[in-house]
């Protein structure tokens, strides 16, 4: 890294720390106004419908249990607040009116005690949280307005608030109450209350005392069967009878009076209350942050500071954005940058009020006993604006990594960053693909087979798109003109392109037809693609039969031309020394070496003779095989031995490499004796002298494989393919002596016992490759 470039990194940190730490500074420093704001919302919360519908279910609490102290007795709830059960027909005729129940039948008295279970199962769950909260935060008491009984959490006469009857001291005592009295009918009657706002207060109590909070409890959390309506419940049997409950509502004859002292009031919202009321105190408080707007706030501080680190990498000296780690895929940064301006908004906001609350200062000043309440407000304070630099760094850097789009460009960006560009485009494409190769199937359909599949996609793209049409009503019609439109030009096109073929293919089959075997077939045929390639392969096919023609006949020439020469070279030594034998003048020794030669020429046309019967007979099939087992690696060595003294004589090394088992074969032996002494006598004819001649046999499964290597002594100039044709030598001079037919009636015969046989030329190696 060069100086410049390591300056403009500095630089570039530095920038993004001091940001960092501003924005951090300043978000910190707000924490007082939030403490205050919340403090002015929460200080209602003793006048809130959940604090005074905490007072609601504790009035039935302790109306059962003033009812068991006047009446002597254990009570259900259920014999409370259950105003009637009672049983009617289908015609809605009463069975029983609330009291005795009539002709009752098992399932009626089943579901008569669920309903009661029930009751009490809610009411029970109810009495607790009043056992946890209000009989532990705050004073109460209920009196039976008939009797004048009491019950209640302290000794203090609080039903006397509101009253004439109250001294100064008691009222002193208590800066806040809440005062109800119920009627024999159980409505609510009178409301005495005191707190900072008793106007607001006591609405909202005559408000929440007179909803029918208990029914609507009941009907919500009952697991029995029926249905609501109205006031009541209903549940029918399978016999069609239905049984009908009632709610009672209201408190009959009863004063209840809650009570907070000072000391109580000011605990309710303390650090270490642990009631069911304390907490949902607590919980207030902390709702009061929400509705303030602390999280808004952090999240305005947020986008500031991510528009300022989104736009700095325009300062060409700036390059945070070059960062390693800040090459990120699109998607995964807004993913991250949602949750965590989700995430960070909820925490920052717990942060807050936890710390206003006092609830770091509390844990650090039991974690360390020694820490004064100024330096765990000191402690407080650092470890709350470490975490909210952590939140502005991590955002900073997350808005950095889109800084390279002021150099790319928003489409370049988008190209090299976004996975879902990359997607899309890969299903644009798979798309694209798909609809041109329906396209092309459709201009491309095979007219010599079936077309089924090309006409169900056509239909059911049709049925797609009237389908469509059929579903926009009455634009439905403009639709199916624009539609129809469109069909006609398509398939105007269409024809026209079939047209534009057809006269391709008639261009092509004339050309043929006038001897032109060199015609080319280009452009796109379409529909008669198929026929292109016919004609292709019989245009080949013409021109190989025209070739294999010219060849035969070059072969029939070169075959004519090669017998005559063959033949009259050992005619024209027998007629030559037939006239020298008739001169007198010869001696018995000159007459002697006369007869051999014509002994040796003919002998070499007798041979050259029977050879070309051989091949012919061969070449036409009409040779007799005697099929016979041949072990064929002795079958090689023996016709080597015969061979030997020559191989020895052209001075040729043979090697052999095979089986040490026997590998027998069905052949004729004779014709098998005769592949491989022609086989033997080319290779002593034509191998390099003092070279080594290789003879290897692999067994192949079934069968064997033979291979015959070898050094030619003359360079090859003709191909593998023509060796084996008749009369053609390995010196195309015709100076040795030979019928040129070795080869030939070789694999003539190896062909006719069902094998291959094949030469191959590798630069002056000659190699035959038999396999049976």
């Amino acid at each position: 890294m060069d100086t410049k470039s390591k300056n403009n990194h500095n630089l570039s940190l530095l920038i993004a720390v001091i940001l960092v730490l501003c924005a951090s500074v300043g978000f910190s420093a707000l924490y007082p106004m939030f403490g205050k704001r919340a403090a002015e919302y929460a200080g209602n919360v003793l006048s809130s419908e959940s604090f005074l519908t905490e007072l609601y279910w504790g009035n039935r609490v302790l109306y059962k249990e003033l009812a068991e102290k006047v009446q002597g007795e254990s009570l259900r709830y259920c014999d409370l607040f259950l105003q009637k059960v009672e049983y009617m027909d289908e015609g809605g005729v009463d069975y029983a009116d609330g009291g005795e129940m009539e002709s009752l039948n098992s399932d009626e008295e089943g579901w008569s005690e669920a309903v009661c279970t029930d009751m009490d199962e809610l009411m029970e769950s109810y009495e607790v949280h009043m056992l946890e909260g209000i009989a532990r935060a705050l004073d109460y008491c209920a009196v039976d307005n008939a009797t004048g009984k009491r019950i209640g959490n302290t000794g203090n006469e609080i039903e006397r608030l509101g009253t004439d009857q109250a001294d100064s001291g008691l009222t002193d005592m208590y800066p806040y109450y809440i005062k109800m009295s119920f009627d024999d009918a159980g409505y609510l009657e009178n409301v005495w209350v005191k707190g900072e706002n008793s106007e607001e207060l006591l609405r909202n109590v005559q408000s929440v005392m007179k909803r029918k909070k208990l029914e609507q409890a009941f009907f919500n959390e009952t697991y029995l069967e029926g249905w609501h309506d109205g006031d009541a419940f209903y549940w029918q049997n399978d016999d069609g009878r239905k049984a009908q409950v009632k709610i009672e509502n209201g408190l009959k004859g009863m004063t209840v009076c809650y009570a907070l002292t000072q000391i109580q009031k000011e605990a309710l919202s303390s650090v270490n209350g642990s009631s069911y009321l304390d907490s949902s105190y607590r919980y207030m408080e902390e709702q009061a942050y929400y509705v303030i707007g602390t999280n808004t706030v952090m999240e305005w501080f947020m986008v500031v500071l991510g528009i300022i680190a989104f736009l700095l990498p325009r300062w060409k000296r700036y390059r945070a954005h070059k960062w390693i780690g800040t090459k990120v895929h699109l998607e995964l940064v807004l993913l991250m940058m949602l949750f965590w301006i989700s995430l960070m908004s909820e925490l920052t906001l717990r942060m807050v009020y936890c710390t206003n609350a006092g609830y770091f200062r509390g844990l650090i000043e039991d974690l360390t006993t020694r820490m004064t309440s100024g330096g765990a407000d000191v402690i407080s304070y650092l470890v709350n604006l470490l975490f909210i630099i952590v939140v502005f760094g991590v955002w900073y850097y997350l808005v950095t990594t889109l800084g390279e789009i002021h150099e790319l460009g928003p489409g370049e960006f988008i190209r090299e960053r976004s996975l879902l560009w990359k997607y899309l485009s890969r299903v644009c494409r798979f798309g694209k693909k798909k609809i041109c190769a329906f396209k092309d199937e459709i201009l491309h359909v095979d007219l010599g087979e079936k077309s089924n599949k090309v006409i169900f996609k056509l239909v059911a793209l049709n049925f797609v798109v009237l389908a469509a049409v059929c579903m926009m009503w009455m634009f439905g019609w403009a639709a199916l003109v624009i539609y129809s439109i469109i069909l006609y030009i398509a398939l105007k096109k269409y024809v026209q392109r079939i047209q534009e073929q057809y006269r391709s293919l008639l261009t092509a089959t004339k050309s043929i037809a006038k001897g032109n075997l060199q015609t080319e077939f280009d452009g796109d045929w379409g529909v008669f693609e198929s026929y292109k390639q016919e004609l292709s392969e019989i245009q080949s096919g013409f021109s190989k039969a025209v070739e294999e023609e010219v060849k035969s006949q070059r072969m029939k020439t070169e075959l004519i031309t090669n017998v005559s020469h063959d033949l009259k070279t050992p005619l024209t030594a027998i007629t030559t020394y037939i006239e020298l034998l008739k001169d007198e003048s010869i001696t018995k020794e000159q007459q002697k070496e006369y007869l051999a030669v014509l002994e040796k020429k003919a002998f070499r046309l007798k041979t050259l003779i029977e050879d070309l019967f051989e091949v012919s007979k061969a070449s036409s099939g009409n040779v007799t095989l005697h099929p016979a087992d041949v072990d064929i690696c002795n079958l090689m060595r023996q016709v080597y031995l015969e061979y030997e003294d020559k191989a020895e004589d052209a001075n040729l090394i043979f090697r052999f490499r095979m089986p040490e088992e026997k590998v027998i074969l069905r052949l004729d032996s004779q014709k098998t004796y005769r592949i491989f002494e022609n086989l033997y006598t080319n290779i002593i004819k034509y191998a390099m002298p003092g070279t080594r001649v290789y003879v290897n046999a692999e067994k192949t499964g079934e069968g064997i494989s033979i291979e015959l290597k070898n050094m030619s002594k003359a360079e090859l100039s003709v191909t593998p393919e023509s060796l084996t044709e008749r009369f053609v030598r390995g010196d195309s001079s015709r100076n040795t002596e030979g019928s040129g037919l070795g080869l030939a009636i070789a694999k003539s015969f190896v062909e006719l016992q069902g094998g291959k046989l094949n030469i191959e030329i590798d630069g002056d190696l000659f190699k035959v490759i038999i396999c049976w």
